[in-house]
């Protein structure tokens, strides 16, 4: 039995009441009680002469009686009870608020209610409003999220966690209760039903449309259940899905993936289940992991079918036609933008393709002719200032050996030239801190249509500007002789490309592949190429990768384009008409050397699938100005994107004492988690 004693008597009166005690004592003399009388002073008071005030004849007064005054009781622990609370808001009802109690433990081992002596405090206002005085939590019924309650007491803090759970039931089934408890209770592994989209394991940001659900084997009678759960949110629908099975999270009244993935963090449970109505089936649990972060920036793609550079905001439901075409121009391909979003350079028209600069409005910055900007493939710097170009063919400006040019990004004055002693330079792509170029080298073909080449890197230096140091770093292979399309990650450590039967990607036979920048470690990405999800030889048919250039939620992100596919809406196959399709996967960055970092890709939503989309090149927004709203610091002309009011972020000037998670900083201490790495001049936990 616990011989803890509870009272409801504040610790910090304690000292207060011992001196009053002693004081009445005092009055009476000899007969004030002992120590065993009150369990609070410490020795009997006194009675000799020495120990009792007397008056003397002048009216002088000798010391009175020296008391002994107890010691005070000292706090040695603090707690909040209920110490794990979950608060559950079903479909938008908020439920009444949870009361907690502090309660401090003396060296006594006595037990008070100490809630009206601190102070409470809450660190996740958009899931649950705290009322101070009693020390009680109220669901927003915004989010779901695990919080952390605090109460500070002399000197000490107790912590409690809190977790807010939404839960959502939608029946669609027009009150078919039988079938309802059928599902409920299925156990029956189903025969006939397969699961073809999205991916088990796959890693989604937020921020994005929901994924379409699809599958095979279903009966356009049948009922389904679905059940989508995290610790922080439930999801059980109920209804008919007729043929082609596909599935939509809903979004009237309430957009449920969007709830869903802003209030999870981590994994997620999906199960989906089938009524024929005589059987219920179950066709086995997908775990799928919510990073906690939107997809940065904006990815540009060529839509093949208009001829023209598009571009989509991550979560856009269509893609943005935005450039302005030089005169004379008919069609924009082969594009590449600057990290930082502010310039975008293509070529125009094919064939010699000369090369134009853009604004992020779509308004034309220049325009090269036939005469004076024969390209292709071109670079652009992290600021957009600089541009490499040239067409890879042995007369290209006359020159005996093949080489690059480097312009201003209105100008085609040759301020540096890149030139390759063997083989044609192609694909060029810029580090995103402005340091190396990485490029293909060709040995056969011309500028667009070669078989083999290898992979090279060069340093650059804009004070000259000058190029130095090439070398290769990857060799190509009897199987796969293309080595072509590298990528910077955004800690500028690792390049992706891809490796081919050829650099035209219609028939050609492709792999996705990691390398550190040095050529060590080089690695397969199995699991964004499709390896043990997507039947071959759909595991060969990804190409042209372009990393984010930033980290957000803890994980790197690759945008490439793959012809595998899309569950039941894109199935042909067919090598000279199946559909080109933009699809992202995440990369864990601290993945161990020769370990696969990836993970099962997902179709970015939002591309039109009636068109062949190439070249998904990602970069950055154009920053914000001061004041502006902001999701994270990469967002910002300043790097800082700080919390105003509750849930609300802004753009600001004012260097913080720490820098949250994808704010500006120049090394890991600048960071205010202690775990964090400091990448691409950015904060980030990095996960995996």
């Amino acid at each position: 039995m616990s011989t803890v004693r509870r009272s409801i008597i504040n610790p910090a009166l304690i000292p207060a009441l011992a001196l009053a005690v002693a004081s009445m004592s005092a009055c009476k003399g000899d007969e004030g009680r002992n120590e065993s009388d009150d369990g609070i002073g410490n020795d009997d008071i006194g009675t000799s002469d020495s120990d009792t005030g007397m008056e003397t004849g002048d009216g002088s007064t000798t010391m009175g009686p020296i008391l002994d005054m107890p010691s005070e009781p000292a706090i040695i622990d603090l707690k909040i009870d209920p110490p794990n609370a979950v608060i559950e808001v079903v479909d938008g009802v908020i439920p009444a608020g949870v009361d907690f109690t502090a309660i401090a433990t003396n060296d006594q081992n006595i037990e008070s209610m100490v809630d009206a002596y601190g102070v409470w405090s809450w660190d996740r206002l958009d899931i649950a409003e705290l009322d101070p005085g009693p020390g009680a939590l109220t669901a927003t019924g915004l989010l779901g999220g695990i919080g952390k309650l605090h109460f500070s007491y002399e000197g000490m803090e107790a912590t409690a966690d809190v977790t807010v759970k939404l839960r959502y039931n939608i029946d669609e089934t027009g009150g078919n209760e039988g079938a309802k408890g059928a599902l409920d209770g299925a156990n029956t592994a189903d025969p006939s039903l397969s699961l073809l989209y999205p991916y088990n394991f796959t890693v989604f940001p937020r921020g994005l449309l929901g994924p379409t659900v699809q599958w095979n084997g279903g009966n356009d009678a049948d009922i389904y259940k679905v059940h989508a759960e995290s610790p922080t949110f439930v999801l059980d629908w109920y209804g008919p899905v007729p043929n082609p099975s596909r599935w939509d999270f809903p979004e009237l009244p309430t957009d449920i993936w969007l709830k869903l993935t802003d209030s999870t963090e981590g994994q997620i449970t999906f199960d989906l289940r089938r009524y024929d109505g005589m059987t219920a089936y179950t066709s086995g649990i997908q775990f799928w992991t919510i990073a906690p972060a939107n997809l940065a920036g904006t990815i540009y793609y060529w839509a093949v079918n208009q001829g023209d550079v598009l571009r989509i905001q991550p979560g856009a439901s269509a893609p943005e036609q935005f450039l302005q075409k030089p005169p004379g121009t008919t069609c924009l391909a082969c594009h590449s933008v600057s990290t930082d979003g502010s310039v975008i350079v293509a070529a125009q028209n094919g064939g010699a393709s000369p090369w134009a600069t853009f604004n992020p409005d779509g308004s034309n910055i220049f325009y090269t002719d036939i005469a004076s900007g024969t390209s292709g493939f071109q670079a652009i710097s992290p600021d957009g200032a600089w541009v490499l170009w040239g067409q890879s063919n042995g007369n290209f400006h006359a020159q005996p050996n093949s080489w690059m040019v480097l312009s201003p990004n209105n100008s085609t004055a040759v301020s540096a030239q890149l030139f390759q002693l063997t083989g044609w330079p192609v694909h060029p792509a810029w580090s995103h801190d402005g340091g190396k170029i990485a490029y293909g080298v060709r040995t056969d073909g011309n500028w667009l249509d070669f078989n083999n080449s290898t992979l090279w890197v060069v340093d650059i230096d804009l004070n000259g500007p000058t190029f130095a140091n090439p070398v290769q770093i990857v060799a190509n292979d009897p199987n796969r002789p293309t080595v072509s399309y590298p990528t910077w990650s955004p800690d500028n450590e690792w390049l992706a490309f891809g490796r081919a039967t050829q650099a035209r990607t219609r028939g050609a036979a492709g792999e996705l592949w990691m390398v550190r920048k040095d050529g060590s470690e080089p690695v397969r990405i199995d699991l964004a190429n499709g390896f043990g999800h997507v039947p071959d030889p759909e595991t060969a048919e990804n190409y042209e990768p372009t990393f984010v250039p930033v980290v957000s939620g803890g994980f790197f992100w690759l945008v490439f384009v793959s012809e595998r596919q899309y569950g039941n809406t894109l199935t042909n196959q067919d090598v000279a008409t199946r559909t080109k399709q933009l699809w992202v996967t995440a990369i864990s960055p601290n993945a161990g050397p020769g370990t696969d970092p990836s993970h099962p890709a997902f179709w970015l939503p939002g591309q039109e699938l009636n068109n062949n989309n190439m070249r998904g090149y990602a970069a950055l927004n154009e920053c914000k100005d001061i004041g502006e709203t902001c999701e994270a610091g990469y967002d910002c002309c300043s790097g800082y994107c700080v919390e105003t009011m509750p849930g609300v972020f802004t753009c600001s000037d004012d260097v913080p004492m720490c820098s949250p998670n994808g704010s500006a900083c120049e090394t890991a201490a600048d960071c205010c988690d202690p775990e964090a790495s400091c990448i691409g001049g950015y904060c980030t936990t990095l996960i995996g």
